[in-house]
């Protein structure tokens, strides 16, 4: 009988699409605590009691719908909100130094080494590029994309 059901569901039990669908809920509940914090530097403790989850629980659900762990995903989360920042600041009134610890890169070098890699421009080419006009430009309220051009 449970071969049966289990061909009929597609292999889903109900005990797999309680978990998929808990699973789902807590992925909303992340994407609602980084939405309401946009530019604030997250941890895991913290996300794990915003979110009501276990560290592991949390790394499953994050695997499963990112193909990241939780700590990649906020890293690549932290190294976008900081390349937006450098794309708007004014070269004259920020330094790559404050932008970079505002966003919880306390380790200068690396963070340069890791922003050439992922962006292919230093973070210092970045900042002197003439500051885009945040007018001009459509909110993706995505920290992965710089917002479109309207």
């Amino acid at each position: 009988m449970h071969a049966m059901v289990s061909c009929i569901c597609g292999g889903e039990t109900a005990e797999t699409r309680s978990s998929y669908h808990r699973h789902a809920e807590i992925m909303r509940r992340l994407e609602a605590v980084l939405e309401a914090n946009p530019d604030r530097t997250l941890y895991m403790a913290e996300l794990c009691a915003a979110v009501g989850a276990s560290d592991r629980t949390l790394r499953a659900c994050c695997q499963e719908y990112l193909g990241v762990s939780p700590m990649r995903y906020l890293w690549l989360r932290r190294m976008h909100q900081a390349r937006r920042a450098l794309r708007v600041a004014d070269p004259a009134a920020a330094t790559v130094t404050e932008i970079a610890t505002n966003y919880g890169f306390w380790e200068l070098g690396r963070f340069s080494v890791a922003y050439q890699s992922l962006f292919g421009e230093s973070p210092s080419a970045a900042l002197r590029r003439p500051p885009e006009d945040p007018r001009t430009h459509k909110n993706t309220g995505s920290p992965w994309q710089l917002p479109e051009s309207a």
